[in-house]
């Protein structure tokens, strides 16, 4: 009991996401005496439905996918995990034995608000006792609580998306993973070429055009439902491994990656054009301006930003309803090149 006890302070004392599901997987990889726990996150695209690794704890060590840097390899159809794809539909513990390895595959759904957001896999050489599985339900639910209090401090309460504070955190963890492979990693290696052309991130900031009009016109009820069928509409357009902020008002902020900036170009496009056909209640027609810019590994967070806010000016001062690169901008003329810092500081 006290050796349980340990294992859910230690759990407990996390305030990131990774490191409460690593601790959850190790704390029953040591339970139950598994061979190895796998946390699985569920995914939707259309009506195809996807299992993404997140976590794999076994005989070897701890194995965690960076999402800020993971390019998909770890994504397969739930229809390829047939107790997988059970336990999702079913919302329900599925058992199913392997016969050629012997070994048990023991899956637990993990459901908040009715939907079912993952699936804990515990592989076993024999099936889970009733102990076993009270205790393996019991750290499901510490998890699923725990990470229900982050959700409510992590996003805004109107949208659902990522809120501001989470911003910083979350764009760091993407610098700091960037510099850390571009300094561990030779320049002409095959990690450091795929980096190059499937690894980069992009940052574009989205501004509602018009938007007082909306509240004045329709009042802030009518307001408050363009911005939560915008989000929607973010939701849909973006996948799951893209970052969606909400900054305040009628400001968001995505944060993608994509190999190359057509591909950027494609996406925020899409997403403008189904804002812009989007009959919205009573409202009627609403469009939305964007600016863009690269991240680099040397940026600090509010050069990204300044950048992206600088092609959202130029896009909102020229026409709105459009998007812009900074890059773009700055390569043909069109906004003026900043003055980097010479290092010598004036206090005012």
């Amino acid at each position: 009991m006290i050796h349980v006890l340990k294992h859910v302070e230690s759990i407990t004392q996390h305030r990131d996401r990774t490191l409460l599901e690593l601790g959850v997987a190790s704390a029953l990889f040591e339970l139950v005496k598994a061979l190895e726990v796998n946390l699985y996150k569920v995914t939707e695209h259309g009506e195809d439905i996807f299992l993404t690794q997140v976590v794999h704890v076994g005989p070897e060590g701890v194995r965690y996918v960076q999402e800020e840097l993971s390019d998909g390899e770890e994504t397969i159809p739930v229809s390829q995990r047939p107790e997988m794809a059970a336990c999702v539909e079913q919302n329900q513990i599925v058992l199913r034995h392997l016969a050629a390895s012997g070994q048990y595959l023991h899956c637990f759904p993990i459901q908040a608000e009715r939907r079912t957001l993952g699936v804990l896999e515990v592989v076993c050489s024999t099936q889970l006792s009733e102990e076993n599985l009270g205790t393996a339900e019991g750290f499901l639910g510490l998890y699923r609580n725990y990470m229900s209090l982050l959700d409510y401090s992590e996003r805004d309460t109107l949208t659902g998306l990522l809120n501001r504070k989470t911003f910083d955190e979350n764009l760091g963890k993407i610098l700091t993973a960037l510099a850390v492979h571009r300094n561990s990693v030779g320049d002409d290696s095959p990690l450091r070429r795929r980096q190059q052309d499937d690894g980069t991130h992009w940052l574009a900031v989205l501004d509602v055009d018009h938007f007082k009009r909306i509240n004045d016109q329709f009042g802030h009820l009518y307001g408050d439902e363009v911005l939560l069928l915008l989000a929607r509409l973010m939701r849909d357009c973006f996948r799951h491994q893209d970052r969606l902020f909400r900054f305040g008002g009628e400001e968001f902020v995505i944060v993608l990656r994509a190999g190359t900036q057509g591909e950027v170009v494609h996406a925020l496009e899409r997403l403008r054009e189904t804002i812009e056909s989007y009959p919205f209640p009573q409202v009627g027609q609403v469009t939305v301006s964007m600016g863009y810019t690269h991240i680099r590994p040397q940026d600090t967070i509010p050069e990204i930003v300044g950048r992206a806010d600088e092609a959202l000016y130029f896009a909102k001062e020229n026409g709105r309803n459009q998007i812009a690169c900074h890059e773009t901008l700055q390569a043909d003329g069109r906004i003026a090149t900043r003055e980097q810092p010479n290092g010598s500081m004036e206090l005012f």
